[in-house]
């Protein structure tokens, strides 16, 4: 968790603990109307991520979602609409988490080549994902059962990963490669995770690296030399 609270968006509840946020007190506390909205806000989209992980979309309730929030439900009517916006924003805010960190995984890898920094990106997401089963479950599995608009955000947030492949197609010694190689990549990618997640094994991601940036770098470099980075990181 520590790692999320360095990042964006992260201001975490300890889920471990049970413990639910402290309350903002009604009375005189000093705070501007808009920090405490922003404070309770957030507590809100957090408390979404854990009980939807939890419980699933479905049978999440805005009763449970403010419990663990501490604020109540007037309040939460006063920020969203219901509770598919509420989870859709929180969806919103995890993934710039995500996004954040594979991006600065990638880039501290500036120095080595294309592939080398491809799976140094892949390596922080499955790690981040595996310490965090909540943001996992919320990203890769919960999100595509919350309706058509989370199907999509769903859609436009894979699509956030592309730029990082598209170097590849000045790496690759295919010069015919189709216009959604990093589309058809990132499908590859994401299907393995998502069904590493499902069947159970998020805490375990870390084992699928070497099939993962396979899936990922073969589309680029052909399956000889994606076996290669494969067993690079298999070691």
């Amino acid at each position: 968790m520590d790692r999320l609270r360095r990042l964006p968006y992260a201001r975490s509840v300890d889920s471990s603990s049970g413990s639910s946020p402290e309350r903002l007190s009604s009375g005189r506390h000093g705070l501007s109307r808009a920090y405490v909205a922003s404070s309770q806000r957030e507590r809100l989209r957090e408390a979404m991520v854990r009980v939807a992980a939890e419980k699933g979309f479905a049978a999440t309730t805005i009763t449970e979602v403010v419990e663990r929030a501490g604020v109540s439900s007037a309040t939460f009517y006063e920020l969203f609409e219901d509770k598919e916006s509420c989870f859709l924003e929180a969806f919103g805010a995890v993934n710039d988490v995500v996004v954040a960190h594979v991006a600065a995984a990638y880039v501290a890898a500036e120095s080595e080549p294309w592939p080398a920094r491809v799976t140094a990106a892949l390596g922080a997401l499955v790690r981040l994902l595996a310490a965090e089963a909540d943001i996992a479950r919320l990203t890769m599995v919960e999100v595509t059962a919350a309706g058509e608009e989370a199907r999509q955000r769903y859609g436009l947030a894979l699509e956030r990963f592309a730029p990082f492949l598209e170097e590849g197609r000045e790496y690759s010694s295919q010069s015919d490669l189709p216009p959604d190689t990093a589309r058809f990549a990132i499908g590859a990618g994401t299907a393995m995770i998502f069904d590493e997640i499902r069947a159970g094994r998020g805490a375990e991601l870390e084992k699928a690296l070497p099939d993962l940036v396979f899936a990922v770098l073969m589309p680029y470099l052909g399956p000889e030399e994606a076996k290669k980075e494969m067993r690079r990181v298999a070691g």
